[in-house]
């Protein structure tokens, strides 16, 4: 059937196919209007011809299973699936318009360190909503990581295409394995060397690979690995070093450089364990995260976490203690309110009871004045009182030291005091704490509170070294390049100056 017959019918009695908005060798994908509640949608339909190839249609339906299961703001919405009259299978999906980080480098080249993180932060958000249901993308790249405009956000995410993800649990339930072991599924500039080997048994850690590899492009504006075929990419990929991404951009932060570095290490055990660590490291450099007051402005991924909390509960962040910068709420003020006004009612009455003994010398009568002295009973520990239970059942306690002392601890992008010993909202939603100092390496990790708990960190100096080499142990971090004087001046004119060339993605074997 021609793919533009389609245009004009009405699918199932309520879609009705409005325009034709792309097509490849598998499928079409059609925008459509759905005439009940008067929303535009996009249709995506398998060509009738691999109707029959159960593999093929067991990899469309995934995509849309895969989505509908994992129901993260930064990934598509599926809303509907079923087969039209000619035997194809058709999903629904919410309509985008906007484009794809692949369009975003092609159009302007390498970007920012703010913008890229933006656009990263998200996707590791949802990429990781993604593994926590158990999928592993297995095909990420530039085309499936698309930015629409949503509130004042112009590069809101939405991650696409899980069509060749894999499900945990169905790797034993006795149906047949929609891979099997040597076969090389996914677009092989973005392969982990473990998923170029066509090893079946991949990890989240191969799709932190492909994501550390997107990274990697859009502040260098170049693929760490390129050849003129199949064969001799797979071949780069499992035996040569990248080119070096400070070498490619000199302005690159150090501790992106090693971030960078580490995403993409070959052994897969040297990247980082999870999207949410590798989230944490890139957290700082998004300035939305905290204004310049300080006040807490979080992130789409850290709103996704909050959400995992109980509705109607005080936010995460919240202390009962000083800590946060530069308030408190004013739910948490209200036992020092209490406090406050209690120890004065209390003033007030020993004064009253000085007064009278002094102006009446009747012994009897003394102690009828100072009879309210029983007051002092509920006093200011009765504050304290309430608050005990709710420490109990939603409190818990945190406590940070650092080395060195004076370093500034931010929690989710708010800086709070040095040292820290307040109490925060359990939860088991993650928060980033970064812990930096001039002239230090800095430190940046995910922790979830969901118990008392006291963290101490020491940062490490920075020392002046030069990389000489693509080395991704997580355990070393080089220290930020230092701008001397003439020197480098002899260095830049002994290295061969950069070669401009165009990124080809319309590979011939894709």
């Amino acid at each position: 059937m021609d793919s533009s017959a389609r245009v004009g019918t009405l699918l199932d009695g309520k879609y009705e196919l409005t325009d034709l908005l792309g097509e490849g060798g598998m499928g079409a994908v059609y925008l459509a209007q759905h005439n009940l509640i008067n929303r535009k949608l996009a249709v995506k339909f398998l060509h009738p011809q691999y109707a029959d190839n159960d593999e093929v249609v067991i990899r469309f339906q995934r995509e849309a299973q895969s989505a509908a299961r994992i129901g993260h703001e930064n990934i598509i919405e599926i809303t509907d699936m079923g087969t039209a009259e000619d035997g194809a299978p058709y999903i629904v999906m919410e309509y985008l318009e906007g484009t794809d980080v692949k369009g975003l480098i092609e159009q302007e080249g390498i970007q920012s360190v703010e913008r890229t993180a933006n656009i990263m932060v998200q996707a590791l958000s949802g990429l990781q909503a993604a593994h926590d249901a158990g999928i592993i993308h297995r095909d990420l790249k530039p085309e499936n990581i698309y930015l629409v405009r949503k509130n004042s956000n112009p590069d809101y995410v939405k991650l696409l295409d899980f069509g060749i993800s894999k499900f945990k649990e169905l790797e034993t339930d006795g149906a047949k394995a929609l891979t099997q072991t040597g076969t090389v599924l996914g677009t092989p500039h973005y392969m982990s060397p473990e998923q170029a080997r066509g090893e079946q048994n991949l990890t989240p850690r191969s799709d932190i690979y492909a994501m550390g590899v997107i990274l990697y492009q859009m502040v260098t504006g170049q693929l760490p690995f390129d050849a003129p075929n199949y064969n001799a990419l797979l071949i780069k990929i499992l035996t040569e070093d990248p080119p070096l991404p400070e070498e490619l951009n000199p302005n690159l932060p150090e501790h992106l450089v090693q971030t960078i570095k580490i995403a993409m290490a070959r052994d897969a055990a040297d990247r980082f364990e999870s999207c949410d660590e590798f989230r944490a490291h890139l957290v700082q450099y998004v300035p939305s995260l905290a204004d310049a007051t300080g006040s807490i402005n979080f992130s789409v991924a850290t709103q996704t976490a909050m959400r995992r909390t109980n509705v109607g509960s005080p936010t995460p962040l919240q202390m009962t203690q000083s800590g946060i910068s530069p308030q408190m709420s004013s739910k948490n003020k209200l036992p020092l309110i209490l406090s406050a006004a209690a120890a004065v009612v209390i003033l007030a009455v020993l004064g009253v009871v000085f007064a009278s003994g002094s102006k009446n010398d009747k012994a009897k009568e003394a102690p009828k004045v100072a009879a309210p002295a029983v007051l002092p009973a509920p006093k200011v520990e009765e504050p304290a009182k309430v608050e005990e239970p709710a420490k109990e059942d939603n409190d818990v306690q945190i406590e940070i030291k650092t080395e060195p002392a004076d370093a500034v601890i931010k929690i989710d992008g708010a800086k709070v005091s040095n040292p820290l010993n307040s109490n925060f909202i359990k939860s088991d939603a993650s928060r980033s704490i970064v812990i930096s100092a001039d002239g230090y390496e800095t430190k940046s990790e995910l922790i979830v509170f969901d118990k008392d708990m006291k963290l101490e960190y020491s940062l490490a100096q920075k020392e002046v070294q030069k990389s000489t080499s693509s080395t991704h142990k997580r355990t070393t971090k080089p220290a930020a390049k230092p701008v001397a004087a003439p020197e480098p001046a002899a260095d830049d004119a002994a290295k061969p100056k950069k070669r401009k060339r165009k990124i080809d993605y319309d590979d011939p074997w894709s």
